[in-house]
């Protein structure tokens, strides 16, 4: 389990850019894609000409012109865009896909203090692990991942619900954690996944949360005693099922204040079995 929760902690085509020679594309051993002599990308406010270039590709139907772009952008280090969008092309395009490349992308962008693109590359990083794509399953991996994508670790907690969503489903259970179960509950983490996912505009991820919590006081589960001293030290003083029944405010700061109060509920939750 300590070493599941340290990885959770820790875990072109040829083309002419703005002041910059072409050059032709040339492919690395691990299948990833760059330019031989790297177009000089210039800072475009907070983007960069690379990966502005590598958008007009895309908008043309040229992905190997925006493979390219994306992969300057990405080793310029203006910004995380350039990694990002490149990993999703290596993950999504069929003639072009490479999943030891998009786990490598989306490996800099998640763990990036990046908190607008981060969640969503911690998101397709939980895929790769979950499914396998570059070897054998790593449920602990994915788990992490998903839970960066869901619960990060910042000040301002931006979101990517469809992975709160998948990290609901992708909870390891007591034997994996190698804790006792009534150490570790999974329904009780995926309780709070589904509740903070619904803050992304995700109604039926409230609903889903709502079932688990019925499911629960149905069957007596030990969690709830738990969730219900949680979420009084997280400032939810109507209890345990006022978090999903509040996670879905209209205003911005409510939202981010709720985010804020059940992220602290899912450490102390978590830390259960640390």
């Amino acid at each position: 389990m300590r070493a599941l929760w340290a990885g959770f902690l820790m875990m072109m085509s040829p083309t002419l850019l703005p002041g910059a020679a072409s050059a032709q594309p040339m492919q690395h051993a691990d299948g990833s894609i760059s330019n031989e002599a790297s177009p000089a990308c210039t800072q475009d406010a907070n983007v960069d000409s690379c990966w502005s270039a590598g958008v007009a590709a895309e908008k043309r139907g040229d992905a190997e012109a925006a493979l390219a772009a994306y992969e300057a952008s990405c080793a310029a280090g203006f910004q995380m865009g350039g990694c990002y969008e490149a990993g999703k092309i290596y993950f999504l395009n069929g003639k072009l896909r490479n999943y030891v490349a998009a786990k490598d992308r989306m490996t800099e962008v998640c763990e990036s203090s990046d908190i607008g693109i981060g969640p969503y590359a911690c998101k397709y990083l939980g895929i790769i692990y979950r499914n396998g794509l570059v070897g054998e399953p790593q449920i602990d991996r994915a788990y992490a991942s998903f839970s960066r994508a869901c619960f990060p670790y910042m000040d301002e907690p931006f979101i990517d619900g469809n992975g709160c969503e998948l990290l609901a489903g992708s909870i390891p259970g007591a034997d994996e954690m190698g804790v006792a179960d009534d150490v570790w509950q999974p329904d009780y983490v995926a309780y709070l996944a589904f509740a903070m996912g619904c803050s992304d505009d995700m109604p039926g991820l409230c609903d889903r949360a709502l079932t688990i919590h019925r499911r629960a006081i149905a069957t007596s589960a030990p969690w709830l005693a738990r969730c219900a001293e949680d979420a009084q030290a997280a400032e939810f003083p109507e209890g345990c099922e006022s978090v999903a029944r509040s996670a879905a405010p209209a205003e911005y700061a409510q939202r981010q204040e709720f985010r804020r109060r059940i992220l602290r509920m899912f450490h102390r939750a978590t830390a259960y079995a640390g």
